[in-house]
């Protein structure tokens, strides 16, 4: 045999054996297990509804219903107790009013010191109970008496609608 052919014989032996020295082929790594889904932070409560009996329309909160006092003083009665946890779950509903103004009304009955009185007293006893319920907003109160009626006329049904508290609300500044 010539010098060259053994020298390609050689050659591939050698490739042949080197290629079988070779560690053998890894197979294909398996994939990376998929992460875990992870679960999506809660989502934001939905805004509470306001309840059917308070609302706010313009500078005024609303409520369907009165606040009752035991007859010539500031204590209010049980039976407005669930309208003024009402009044207090709308105003916390509501961040963006600052402020709330607590007005309280009499009728024309008695006299015009007693009344103013009255009345101070009354809308200061609301605005505690509002108070001890949480809520957010500045409160300020104040007696109007008998001098800003709702109702001008002489009548017992006149009468009723100006023993009253009035609501006024601000919105926060922007």
């Amino acid at each position: 045999m010539s010098k060259t052919f053994e020298g390609v014989v050689l050659g591939a032996l050698i490739a042949v054996g080197l290629a079988a020295c070779k560690p053998p082929a890894q197979p294909p790594a398996e994939p990376a297990p998929a992460p875990e889904p992870v679960a999506d932070a809660a989502p934001e409560p939905a805004p509470a509804e306001d309840p059917s009996d308070v609302r706010i329309e313009g500078d005024h909160l609303v409520i369907d219903q009165k606040i009752h006092f035991a007859h010539d003083s500031d204590e209010i009665l049980d039976d407005s107790t669930e309208l003024l946890d009402h009044i207090a779950q709308a105003l916390n509903n509501h961040t963006e009013l600052s402020t709330l103004h607590i007005i309280g009304h009499t009728d024309s009955n008695g006299p015009d010191g007693h009344n103013q009185e009255l009345s101070e007293r009354r809308a200061a006893a609301v605005e505690a109970a509002l108070r001890d319920r949480g809520i957010s907003q500045t409160v300020d109160s104040r007696g109007a008496g008998e001098k800003e009626p709702a109702c001008g006329e002489d009548t017992d049904e006149c009468h009723e609608k100006n023993r009253r508290v009035e609501f006024l609300v601000e919105k926060a500044a922007q």
